[in-house]
């Protein structure tokens, strides 16, 4: 009799310290997940990597590939979004899903193990050579101007009042973009509004929201800066589904007054800002 009730409480013993184990087990596991903060979509691009580890989730939790090898960076990737992720560290990184264009390799990398394609031109043996391209160089003010123009003939689509761009507004918003070269986040690893500390460090009233873009230069139109600045917005009032519709609304909402638009140039990409407010 005291051996059979030995024998239950030895059981229990053992059978509580599992769950306490698994428990624990299942804990860490779920600590040591990222989470998504933001998720921005752009136009698809054209891209290779430089290596890294490639994930099946924006948890990280479960590794694919290491891109590394020279199998993975012979081919060539499409990207069109980028996710915002707080690692367990708290700390903050940006990746971006790709999926190679036969389909095959597909997951979530670092966005900084990623190159843009450019074109190359070939030469032909003929008697006519081809001149190269010109590089390809931003103009803030054409991606500005066509970015307003059509910002404002959305809204009035809508019946909306138009939004008039503001010199303290552009001066920030260029600013903001010129940042996202080497932070691609709405917010700071502490978890403040960048947008919010400048303009409050600077004087700067009614800041009531951000627009943030990242694309491209495309050598086969007249103007890529107007280009670029079209897609974007397009991107942000028709394509905005995986962010809640929360581009668009900031971009048409009835009580914006002011707007301002920022854009920086790095290789064949273009980052923009924009900057609404009251």
């Amino acid at each position: 009799m005291h051996l059979h009730k030995r024998l239950i409480i030895t059981v229990i013993a053992v059978l509580a310290s599992t769950s306490a184990l698994t428990a624990n087990a299942q804990a860490a596991k779920h600590q040591s997940t990222a989470t998504v903060y933001s998720v921005t979509t752009s136009h698809t691009r054209k891209v290779k990597v430089r290596g890294g580890t490639l994930y099946t989730n924006t948890r990280l939790t479960k590794k694919k590939v290491n891109l590394s090898k020279t199998k993975y960076r012979k081919l060539t990737y499409t990207t069109s979004k980028t996710y915002g992720l707080k690692k367990s560290n708290g700390k903050k990184a940006i990746y971006n899903y790709i999926k190679s264009t036969n389909g095959r390799v597909k997951g979530y990398v670092w966005h900084g193990y990623l190159k843009p394609v450019t074109k190359k031109t070939v030469a032909k043996a003929k008697t006519s050579t081809t001149s190269p391209r010109q590089s390809l160089t931003l103009s803030t003010t054409d991606y500005r101007n066509a970015f307003l123009t059509g910002l404002n003939a959305e809204r009035a689509k809508r019946h909306l009042a138009t939004l008039s761009a503001n010199d303290s507004y552009n001066a920030i918003a260029q600013q903001r973009s010129q940042q996202l070269l080497t932070i691609f986040a709405h917010e700071d690893a502490q978890g403040n509004f960048i947008a919010d500390d400048l303009f409050t460090a600077q004087g700067v009233p009614g800041l009531s929201g951000e627009c943030i873009s990242m694309d491209y230069l495309d050598e086969d139109v007249s103007n890529p800066s107007q280009d670029a600045a079209k897609r974007d917005l397009y991107e942000y009032i028709y394509d905005d589904a995986d962010s809640s519709w929360g581009h668009r609304d900031i971009l048409l909402a009835a009580d914006a007054q002011t707007v301002g638009i920022g854009a920086t140039q790095k290789g064949s990409s273009v980052y923009g800002a924009i900057e609404t407010g009251n």
